[in-house]
């Protein structure tokens, strides 16, 4: 699996079929998202799937991929749409850090605002790494490495200021940044030395 079917195929595991977790999720595979009860502990594929088909069968939240970051093989992010039972919809995203094309480390946030209307990326621009990332140095306090996407312009990370942190996505624009996600959990995600490198 390349690190562009990522999205799509977590998606599918949370929508409805719990068992790709065996296919997405290394061992030892971790999530972060300190919103969703229980999640924190969750430890390898077989864990994950038991705890995706209960938040199946408990929840029932669907699953939309929007705006996509890859950073080589080993580092992907991306925005997303998450439609709940009563109809109400919110935006959110995620941050991966993969061995092997399977997810050792994944950092997930949701809006408490709704669902995003700035329109999905990529950015457009001839910025390469360094520049990508000097460019959105200052926006947030960054919590590890970024994920940097020269193809598409886009640059994802995790951020924390010490009381509140989340995940960003920043599309730029000829070396500015164009529109961003910025999303806040009620307190920081936790963090890993092993974080997106």
């Amino acid at each position: 699996m390349t690190p562009e079917q990522m999205p799509v195929r977590w998606c599918r595991m949370w929508n409805e079929d719990a068992s790709l977790a065996h296919r997405l999720v290394a061992d030892g595979g971790r999530q972060w998202s300190a919103q969703t009860p229980g999640l924190d502990q969750v430890v390898g594929p077989a864990e994950t799937e038991a705890f995706v088909r209960k938040y199946q069968r408990d929840v029932g939240n669907l699953f939309a991929p929007r705006t996509l970051v890859v950073d080589g093989a080993d580092r992907v992010a991306y925005t997303w749409d998450v439609t709940h039972r009563d109809g109400t919809v919110r935006s959110g995203a995620d941050v991966n850090v993969l061995r092997d094309g399977l997810v050792v480390a994944n950092w997930t946030s949701v809006s408490q605002a709704g669902r995003s209307p700035l329109p999905d990326g990529p950015g457009a621009g001839e910025l390469d790494r360094a520049a990508l990332a000097a460019a959105v140095a200052g926006a947030h306090p960054w919590h590890g490495d970024l994920v940097v996407d020269v193809a598409r312009q886009t640059v994802a990370g995790t951020w924390s200021d010490g009381t509140r942190g989340g995940i960003a996505v920043l599309v730029l624009v000829d070396g500015r940044i164009d529109r961003q996600w910025v999303l806040p959990g009620d307190r920081p995600l936790p963090t890993r030395r092993e974080g997106p490198r």
